[in-house]
């Protein structure tokens, strides 16, 4: 079976470089599907376990089914404790967000919203309750809410060796890392790298070593074969081809008996004929 990417920038490939090994451990807020658009099923897939931080109750009860060696969080994660709004797009569930203006936003746009009150924790809480050693990576994806997310974090007492944070506008490719960069920084992690939707931080004490590994955009000396959505049609495509190899070879099976039995009737009736 080929390495498959399932993110939806192939941010996996190029983790996947900094951490080669079948043993790990990362923390992923904004989770969503458990496979579709998931930064973490390859390291999943490859043995590695984390934090689930998701507060949709769909892909919550998805994550909780596929992901039994993950501990699930079914909240939001802000910048303190209590409960937050949070506004679910059932038509778009990825565009779902505790931003309000950008809630309002995809409503006048049409879509349809549910508003609703979800348990809040901070990043700190969290990794007190759930994180017992090192971080490997933290991906945030919380559709404008980065900067909550970054305020509840402690980066003195828990410090993942990789950050990627989703830097550009939602649904747009204009950047908004002006935002929040600046709490990534001043918690001594250095830029390594922007893929166009995520920018990539490494902690100081290991810049040097693997903010250039970072840097060079993904290539064919990758372990990484496929895409999700190219491998899907692959398996698709085989199957299809397995079924209508065996419908062809029964139907072979069937010309052969029925050329055995006309072969049969002829020979009765030149017996027939004969007598």
């Amino acid at each position: 079976m080929p390495n498959v990417s399932y993110a939806q920038n192939r941010e996996d490939v190029l983790l996947s470089r900094v951490f080669p090994g079948p043993a790990g451990f990362y923390l992923d807020v904004g989770a969503a599907d458990p496979v579709e658009l998931s930064v973490t099923k390859w390291f999943y897939d490859r043995g590695w376990s984390g934090v689930n931080v998701e507060p949709q109750p769909g892909y919550f009860a998805a994550l909780s089914a596929a992901r039994p060696r993950d501990v699930n969080v079914n909240a939001v994660a802000s910048d303190g404790p209590g409960e937050v709004t949070f506004y679910e797009f059932p038509d778009h569930p990825l565009l779902s967000t505790p931003d309000a203006n950008l809630a309002a936003k995809y409503r006048a746009a049409g879509e349809r919203v549910v508003a609703r009150a979800v348990p809040a924790l901070t990043l700190a809480e969290i990794c007190e309750r759930h994180v017992r050693g090192p971080i490997d990576f933290l991906k945030i994806d919380v559709e404008g809410h980065e900067p909550a997310v970054l305020r509840g974090a402690d980066f003195a007492r828990w410090r993942p060796v990789v950050l990627l944070v989703e830097a550009t506008e939602a649904e747009s490719p204009t950047p908004n890392h002006a935002a929040w960069e600046h709490l990534v920084l001043a918690a001594d992690y250095r830029f390594a790298t922007f893929d166009g939707l995520n920018r990539f931080y490494v902690r100081a004490e290991d810049a040097d070593r693997l903010v250039p590994r970072l840097r060079v955009p993904i290539n064919l000396f990758d372990e990484y074969h496929v895409t999700a959505d190219r491998w899907r049609e692959w398996a698709e495509r085989s199957a299809e081809q397995q079924a209508w190899a065996s419908a062809r070879a029964g139907w072979e099976r069937e010309r052969a008996e029925l050329t055995d039995r006309v072969r049969w009737l002829e020979g009765q009736l030149r017996l027939y004929r004969a007598a």
